[in-house]
Parts: structure tokens; sequence; C-alpha cells
């Protein structure tokens, strides 16, 4: 095995750079000055996906195999058929100069052992970059949510082994990561986009979620999770409404009148859309969490009233009150006109 660790350069499509730099940025690769670590990132990828990816290889070589029975070929000359197959999934149908981007990153002490066994086990036939391409091209086909799991598999594993012996742990997240928080986990959710996944958890009193991608570490405790039947209805509104809000177990349903309008913009704003329970006329009540209401509806403007709760109401009129104290006319001047900017 080699001593330093030379750089692997590897030309792909631009719809998997795209993918591949989208990610970096959304579960937050960066190096210490905060510019995007796509090394750390293609490393971690590598080091985390390749059991998978090589089980799902093995898997796909049987299927074809038993599809192959009957044909004219066979022995060694199905086998290279197999491997042209295989090899092809990298390219699709892009021909090799559609290989207008190119990835290059330096192995790391985690990956290099990695690399080193699929360079002298996994190749058959195949080059380094061939077999990198394709692995990138197979995760880049998940869902956002899938490919999050991939890249946080060791920390998503011991959370799914707590929360089926119900135990507790000891978690800290990117942010926090002096603390750490006892808490008992109760299961994964992911939210309606498939973006993200989050664990819904109970910290002392309070049910709240962590999004997976920002959990640093976590500590298995030999202490018994605890739900009560009301923790139990929390978690379920979460699963159905967003995950990814927070949530009071007081909260009552939420009225909201909405102009001709407003209903279009409900109809077009689909992202981060809340659910809505029902509809009568022009009156549209929801059960998900006020947090969202709150995000969502502050769009609006005019085009919508909030009949209840009242919290909402006034978070809305302070919401407005204080845009309005920063553009009232004796604050704006022309010069400060942003148009004349």
């Amino acid at each position: 095995m080699q001593d330093t660790f030379e750089k692997i350069k590897i030309a792909i499509p631009s719809d998997i750079a795209k993918i591949i730099d989208h990610d970096v940025l959304t579960f937050e690769f960066r190096k210490k000055d905060h510019s995007p670590n796509r090394n750390a990132f293609l490393n971690r990828l590598i080091v985390s996906y390749l059991e998978e990816f090589s089980s799902q290889d093995q898997e796909e070589r049987k299927r074809l195999l038993s599809l192959a029975k009957g044909c004219p070929i066979e022995g060694e000359a199905l086998n290279d058929y197999i491997d042209k197959i295989l090899k092809e999934e990298g390219k699709g149908f892009r021909k090799k100069e559609n290989y207008s981007k190119s990835l290059s990153f330096r192995p790391t002490k985690e990956s290099i052992y990695v690399i080193d066994y699929i360079e002298n086990n996994l190749l058959s036939k195949t080059t380094l970059s061939e077999y990198f391409r394709r692995l990138f091209s197979r995760y880049c086909s998940l869902p956002q949510y899938q490919r999050e799991k991939i890249l946080f598999k060791d920390i998503y594993h011991k959370l799914e082994k707590a929360i089926k012996e119900k135990k507790k742990v000891y978690l800290s997240t990117r942010f926090n990561s002096g603390k750490r928080n006892l808490i008992s986990p109760y299961a994964f959710a992911t939210v309606q986009e498939e973006t993200f996944n989050y664990l819904l958890c109970k910290e002392e009193n309070c049910c709240h979620s962590f999004r997976l991608s920002k959990i640093k570490d976590v500590i298995l405790v030999d202490e018994k999770a605890d739900f009560s039947e009301k923790d139990l209805l929390l978690f379920e509104r979460m699963k159905k409404y967003g995950p990814q809000y927070s949530y009071q177990s007081d909260e009552s349903e939420a009225e909201i009148i909405l102009t001709p309008k407003g209903q279009k913009y409900f109809r077009n704003l689909y992202v981060y859309r809340p659910i809505v329970d029902r509809i009568e006329e022009d009156h549209y009540f929801f059960r998900c969490s006020l947090d969202q209401l709150e995000q969502y509806f502050s769009r609006f403007g005019s085009e919508c009233y909030i009949v209840k709760p009242l919290r909402l109401r006034r978070y809305l009129i302070r919401f407005y009150k204080k845009a309005y104290e920063i553009y009232r006319p004796q604050k704006c001047t022309e010069k400060d006109d942003f148009r004349n900017t």
C-alpha cells in the first residue's frame, strides 16, 4: 500500500457533479474557514457506502446470471458481458465525451484502507475511476433522505439500535459538541419532501427532534427510555405534519381565512406547505406545528387572516409591524431606495 496519499481524479457527468456539490453544502461538510470541503465529503461517501454498494453489485450480478440461463453465451464470455453491463451503469445514456466535470480528492487515513481493498479485490476488469464513477452515480440516483442515511450511517445505526432496545443515549450535535444531551430516542421520521431524516426524541419533559446530519456522536446508555401516552400522541402528530418543527402538546387547532389570491398562493407555494385538515369555503383548518404556520403564512400578507389561535395572530402582527417600522416613509428616502442602488 502506498505511503503517500496521491490525489485520485475521476471524470464524471455534470449532473453527478451538481448533486455531489449540493450535498457537500446541504450536509455541511466544511473546512475550518467554513468553505465547502468536497474532499472530506467524498472520503466519507466511499467509506460509508462501499459495503452496501458492493453488496448491491453482487445481488445484481446474481440477478443477471439468473436471467442469462439458456443464453447462447456462457462461462467467461458471459461474465465479461455482465461486467460490461455493470460498467455501463456509470454512463447511463451518456457518451464518454459528456464527462465534462472532473472530481479530484486525496484519500485520508480512514479511507486509504478502503480504497486499497477496492483496488485489490473489487475492480474485476474495470478501472478505479470507472468503479468510483458507478458508485457516485448510484449514490446520486437515490432520494436525498437516503443519501443522508448513507453519509451518517454509523450514527443512524447506533440510534436505530437504541430505538429497538428502548434505551437512552447521550447525544451531541455539531453546533453544541461540548454538551451532551441525555435523551430517549423514539423513532426516525422523514419530512414530506423526502429531504432529511429527523430523530424524534424526549429530553427531560420535552419532545422535539434532531436532524440526522447535525448529530455529531451518540453514546448508548444502559437506561430505559420512557414515554407517556401524551408523548406518543405528540410523536405521531410530528410524523404526520412535519418532524422538523417544534410542537407543544397544548397547541389547539388553527383556523385561517384565505382570500382568492391567498388560496392561489397556498396551491403554488408547495415547499414546506402545511398539511390542511379540512377546508370549509375559504376557512382552512390545521393541526400542524404553529411554528410551521408562522413561517409559511408570514409570506401571505393581507391575503390571509388568522381566526385562531391568538398566539399565531399576534406573531404575524408583530412580524408585519417590525417590517413596517423598518420601511415606514419617514425612514425611507429616495437615496435609500434599493431600486436606485
